[in-house]
């Protein structure tokens, strides 16, 4: 596995904010109508699948969860819904 290295370090070490900038990383992507949405190649935080939903709900995404190796994290990625006519 390839070591990664920290690009910035959250100055606020709450699970709240760290929870937070992980939604709005996904927030932007359905804000910005993509095909795909997701946290950018990182699995999600198991405590933020449930405002994860609601998201794709409200933009009309289809939440997609996949296991992790590591415990409390999940992957994730949301399709976007066509009605077709």
């Amino acid at each position: 596995m390839e070591k990664q290295s920290l690009l910035i370090r959250f100055s606020d070490q709450s699970a709240s904010f760290t929870n937070g900038v992980e939604l709005g990383r996904i927030l932007q992507q359905a804000q910005d109508n993509k095909e795909t949405i997701s946290n950018c190649g990182f699995p999600v935080h198991i405590e933020n699948i449930d405002v994860i939903k609601s998201t794709c709900e409200e933009y009309g995404y289809a939440p997609c969860f996949g296991n992790c190796d590591v415990e409390g994290w999940m992957y994730f990625k949301g399709i976007k819904k066509y009605i077709l006519t």
